[in-house]
């Protein structure tokens, strides 16, 4: 008869564990490789097409569908639940797809986006895992845009983003206004900048390749900064916020932010469906600011970019409202009306109460739904930017990842919200 010490059975119990444990932090490095492959992936074709091939717009299509092929692997390896998931989404699209004269795979994509990544943050075990991650791209995107603004004739020799723009199909070779520059059309503030004006006129756009995006992505570190409470170096995040709205001179950014502060505030004492119903009621009120307007022409400022937002919003024809007009007019100025257009407002209801009525760990995950609501809803009101792999990939890990966190030093004001819903 053998007998087996304390020691053997400890070791026995512990390796499965071990095990796991080894399984989950190559899983999470995997996560991380793909979500920096959707931040960098544009930065390295502009590379590619500046030294060494032209691309094209099937190399960028192919690329974004390698990535979004690996993450939904990783969703697969960890949760089988997202096989139906896409059975419905996919059941869904080809109901209404089959009413358009060709298959629109973009639509297709920009949903598929939020379901896969969002189900890959579910999966992160302990929140700061997904700081960790903010924290790497913050680091790459901060000092990329440092390196394109006091290097900018260097940078741009090594990285055209015009011609790339050009190459991909998205912008033509007489778009461009600023003569001789190879930086994206928007990314040279004419009339100076809004933001230390000190800095020139030049907005930088770092791995995004223009400067919208990276706005757009300080407003995100702003949001995750007021939501992470007790995330080290929480500061230096606010700082990183402020830096990456500054050097694009994103004025819109910079709203958001404040607009997240005040959401943040809110967030503590407004249910639940008070932010679901959130970006209903700004359809709502800029279908009556267009209604109360005389202008008929808009401008390139806030209340001239609402004006074109609601005139967007006043093509939305029942067929565009339910996803099956045959020929979509050009909406990507407004997000909300593109996202009809795409998916129909029966899809995209769908989509946005699943996730805001997720099962949560943690009451905080409501106060991160709050600031999501807010920050969807105002980057839905003038662009369709959301859409973009290269900000969404981070963004909805991020949201996933709120809704599963665990933590036993709570707050006192969070406990005592808690009877919220």
């Amino acid at each position: 008869m053998s007998y087996s010490t304390p020691y053997e059975h400890s070791q026995s119990w512990r390796t499965p564990q071990l095990q796991d444990a080894a399984q989950y932090r190559l899983w999470l490095r995997c996560v991380y490789a793909v979500v920096l492959g959707s931040l960098l992936f544009n930065f390295a074709l502009a590379f590619v097409n500046s030294n060494a091939f032209r691309i094209s717009e099937s190399l960028v299509i192919l690329s974004e569908m390698a990535l979004l092929s690996a993450a939904l692997f990783l969703v697969f390896s960890r949760n089988s639940v997202l096989l139906l998931l896409l059975l419905l989404y996919f059941s869904y699209m080809g109901l209404i797809l089959a009413l358009r004269p060709e298959l629109d795979l973009k639509a297709i994509r920009d949903f598929l986006i939020p379901i896969v990544f969002y189900l890959i943050g579910r999966n992160f075990r302990k929140i700061e895992d997904a700081d960790k991650l903010v924290w790497i791209c913050t680091i790459i995107v901060l000092a990329v845009g440092f390196f394109e603004f006091l290097f900018l004739d260097i940078y741009t020799r090594i990285v055209s983003i015009f011609d790339y723009y050009v190459a991909r199909g998205t912008l033509t070779a007489d778009s461009n206004f600023v003569e001789g520059s190879n930086l994206f059309v928007s990314s040279t503030r004419i009339g100076g900048r809004n933001f230390l004006a000190f800095l020139g006129n030049v907005r930088a756009s770092s791995v995004f390749l223009e400067p919208v995006t990276m706005g757009n992505f300080g407003a995100f570190l702003c949001l995750w900064a007021l939501f992470r409470s007790g995330m080290r170096y929480r500061m230096l995040m606010f700082l990183a916020a402020f830096v990456a709205v500054v050097l694009p001179d994103a004025r819109f950014g910079m709203l958001v932010c404040f607009a997240l502060i005040m959401a943040a505030v809110a967030g503590h004492f407004l249910p639940r469906v008070s932010w679901w119903a959130l970006p209903v009621l700004v359809v709502f009120a800029l279908a009556l600011y267009g209604g109360w307007s005389t202008a008929i022409g808009w401008t390139d400022d806030l209340g001239g970019r609402l004006l074109h937002a609601s005139q967007l919003l006043q093509q939305v024809t029942p067929e565009v409202l339910f996803g099956v007009q045959r020929n979509i007019p050009f909406l990507a100025d407004n997000g909300f009306a593109y996202s009809l257009g795409q998916i129909g407002a029966v899809g995209l209801i769908a989509l946005w109460t699943a996730y805001m009525f997720a099962p949560i760990e943690d009451q905080r995950a409501l106060q991160f739904k709050a600031l999501a609501a807010t920050y969807v809803a105002l980057l839905m009101t003038i662009s369709n930017s959301f859409y973009s792999i290269k900000l969404a990939a981070l963004f909805w890990i991020a949201a996933g990842a709120a809704d599963v966190m665990r933590s036993t030093n709570r707050p006192a004001f969070i406990a005592g919200c808690s009877h919220r819903s």
